[in-house]
């Protein structure tokens, strides 16, 4: 859970997510029974503006919770780490990493199997329109599944045995995914939560964000509206309707994404009760709305994960020193207030608290209403101010994540090792054999011979 601690919060972990078809439900989030799942929206004239409607194979049933996890904690995961364009096939990892990615035992890989047999086999028909990311509008009608499973130990398009499960995206949603606009989530929140209440993160994410953006006081999301995209059951009296939102609402109100919540009662079309919920943002919703809108250089970035080809990462090459004026350092500190010439001199004289304190700045607990953004940084500079703990842990774990992904890498181009990084080998004595960590260098491991 992420609590204050010395006035900060520790930092958010971002993960991406596609705004096209992600505002519409998929998977049953009730464990008794399925969910019949048809979505008309319509225009002020009452007409059909937008068709959602999911259909499932009766071999796999119903994608349920565990489908859930595995779409919003994985399949989102792997897309976002990709560039854009997308490759059409992407790795997921063993069963047994996915297991543990949901939370699930890493013994139950037979149950993740069938969550992602459940979610290549759902079947949407759709007719939805979405804004892209360069700001025009577009539509998409779609009649399939948005994906297809490939197994380790099966054949991928291009004939290579998978070393893994992968996804191979269908065509038009892989062309969704590169155009639609994507908007953040924290990715180590959603992977607190229980699916109901993630997915009341999800559906609320919209309305909080554009909330703060606008300036107004409370988010607004309509009872029947969240029930509907949830999906969840829809109740017509107070009681059950507060009984069933306060567990969904629990722990926000714990975690500090709401402060607090309103009903306000009212009817709908058809003159059946319904409520606007409306919700005060909480210290972590402003959080992420601080640090998610802030430039994108100074959020980290994610390494991108090696896919088919199984190649290295190069190591990155350090980069030819800059002249003053073309400096990157030199113009964010502009970008803060700083004139020119102070830039270059700061730069000179203090490159690498420069580079710290430029980096830490999101991270800090600062008023929105900053007078004096120039004369604070020059200040953090000069005086070499103590750099919050919540960028010390974002930077330890990006620079964990890039290790593993560099080992992964290495693992993956290696063809005398197994997945584990080890080889079997004959021992030098004839004794037998042994297993023997690989370095990946030809060279060295040229003196062992294969078991």
């Amino acid at each position: 859970m992420l609590e204050p601690k010395n006035g900060e919060l520790y930092p958010l972990n971002p993960v991406r997510v596609e705004t096209a078809f992600s505002r519409y439900p998929i998977h049953k989030l009730v464990k008794q029974k399925n969910v019949f799942i048809e979505i008309q929206e319509r225009d002020g004239d009452g007409e059909v503006s937008a068709k959602w409607e999911v259909s499932y194979n009766s071999k796999h049933g119903q994608p349920g919770q565990l489908a859930y996890k595995v779409d919003s904690l994985v399949v989102n995961r792997r897309i976002d780490e990709e560039t854009r364009p997308l490759p059409k096939v992407i790795k997921l990892g063993s069963l047994r990493d996915i297991a543990t990615e949901t939370g699930t035992n890493v013994a139950n890989t037979n149950a993740v199997k069938k969550a992602l047999f459940q979610n290549a086999a759902a079947f949407i028909n759709a007719s939805v329109k979405y804004t892209g990311s360069d700001k025009e509008e577009y539509s998409i009608e779609f009649a399939g599944t948005r994906y297809n499973i490939v197994l380790t130990g099966k054949k991928l398009p291009n004939g290579i045995k998978a070393n893994a499960v992968y996804i191979v995206l269908h065509d038009l949603y892989r062309e969704l995914l590169d155009r639609a606009q994507r908007r953040p989530l924290d990715y180590d929140y959603l992977k607190e939560l229980a699916p109901a209440p993630q997915r009341f993160y999800e559906l609320l994410s919209f309305q909080m964000f554009a909330a703060l953006k606008n300036e107004r006081p409370r988010a607004r999301l309509l009872y029947s509206e969240y029930c509907t995209y949830a999906p969840q059951t829809r109740y017509f009296d107070y009681d059950h309707v507060k009984k069933q939102m306060f567990k969904v609402h629990a722990p926000h109100r714990k975690a500090e994404y709401i402060a607090a919540v309103e009903f306000r009662e009212m009817t709908n079309a058809e003159g059946r009760p319904d409520w606007q919920m409306l919700y005060t943002p909480g210290r972590r919703a402003k959080a992420e709305f601080r640090i998610f809108t802030q430039p994108k250089k100074f959020i980290p970035v994610k390494p991108k994960r090696e896919l088919i080809t199984g190649a290295a990462t190069p190591a990155p090459q350090p980069p030819a020193p800059a002249q003053p004026s073309d400096d990157p350092l030199v113009i964010q500190l502009c970008d803060f207030g700083i004139t020119e010439s102070k830039a270059k001199d700061l730069v000179l004289r203090h490159r690498i608290a420069v580079e710290q304190q430029i980096a830490a700045y999101p991270y800090r607990n600062l008023p929105p209403e900053q007078k004096n953004p120039a004369g604070w940084i020059i200040a953090a500079i000069e005086q070499s101010y103590e750099l919050p703990a919540a960028f010390l842990e974002a930077k330890r774990r990006t620079d964990e994540i890039q290790h593993g992904q560099q080992k992964r890498a290495a693992i993956e181009a290696c063809q005398l090792c197994s997945d584990s990084g080890f080889r079997m080998i004959k021992r030098p004595d004839g004794t037998g054999t042994a297993a023997k960590k690989c370095t990946h260098d030809p060279q060295t491991e040229s003196q062992y011979e294969n078991a």
